[in-house]
């Protein structure tokens, strides 16, 4: 009973949401808000959760989006272990979604084109936020009208604690262990290696591509991301995401033409870098929407 009353009360911080599916949210603004004086809020925040989220925990994220920017829509979507890792039902779960972006950019004044300069903040939260941005961009390419551009229109990204671009046994093994006791993980690791190095060894053979590389490599694919700049904030001991990782990512996209600034924290955990430290965190967040930031 206690653990059902804790899930339920989990769900319920994100209540003043409207469910679109189980795994896709939105927050419209009341006229109040968007009547402030604020004049430089995205139309749409996306923000992907990390895989498993609990609502309690992906409430912060949202109610300080709500703070800096009162006028803009937010989009939530969230992942799960059963659709990371099941390819063929993230995109149905996800498509929602894009009919939300296009509403929002549909709504925009005829002074601001949708693509002369970013109206949408996509912040992307480890593996399972980089699955559902990516499914995003293919959902959202997949439902395009004809003579309609396939690419979600005009961003700027904040990946938090993403994404990987090599398969670590460490990382699979720290994945699988996120919420066991130590006890449990002592039992468990022995088995979880076996099964990451077998793995591994059908990787190395090539006899299935990793699970992840698809969406890893969809963010810097410029046929479906039309961004104008990006901030990976990661951290140099992250358990389940490795630093070489994100900076081998960055490096690339800087290769396709996008406009990279890297934000190392120090001793965060994953997906923890704004408890480490919060006043740098959301400076990060907003430098990298206003564009207050050369990049490096």
């Amino acid at each position: 009973m206690a653990s059902g009353t804790k899930r339920r009360s989990n769900e319920g911080a994100l209540s003043f949401m409207e469910k679109l599916s189980p795994v896709v949210a939105v927050y419209r603004p009341t006229a109040s808000s968007t009547a402030s004086d604020s004049t430089s809020d995205p139309a749409l925040v996306i923000v992907t959760s990390w895989t498993d989220a609990l609502g309690a925990h992906i409430v912060k994220y949202i109610t300080k989006y709500q703070e800096l920017y009162p006028k803009a829509q937010i989009l939530l979507i969230r992942n799960t272990s059963k659709l990371f890792f099941n390819r063929s039902s993230i995109g149905p779960a996800v498509q929602p979604a894009a009919s939300v972006v296009r509403a929002a950019i549909a709504a925009l004044p005829a002074s601001a084109p949708p693509h002369s300069s970013p109206h949408i903040l996509l912040h992307i939260f480890s593996n399972g936020g980089s699955a559902s941005a990516g499914s995003l961009y293919e959902q959202y390419a997949a439902t395009a009208a004809e003579g309609e551009d396939s690419k979600i229109p005009r961003h700027v990204t904040i990946f938090d604690s993403a994404p990987s671009t090599n398969f670590r046994m460490s990382q699979a093994v720290a994945f699988f262990t996120v919420g066991l006791s130590p006890i449990q993980r002592v039992i468990a690791a022995p088995f979880l290696y076996l099964v990451a190095a077998g793995y591994a060894l059908i990787l190395g053979l090539r006899l299935i591509t990793d699970i992840q590389t698809r969406w890893t490599n969809h963010h810097n694919d410029p046929s479906l991301v039309s961004e104008a700049r990006r901030t990976y904030v990661y951290s140099d001991t992250d358990a389940l995401i490795h630093p070489d990782d994100v900076e081998q990512h960055a490096q690339e996209a800087e290769k396709a033409g996008y406009t990279v600034r890297k934000e190392k924290f120090v001793a965060s955990g994953h997906v923890s870098h704004s408890r480490k430290d919060a006043g740098r965190y959301w400076e990060i967040v907003t430098s990298t929407w206003d564009g207050s930031y050369s990049g490096n």
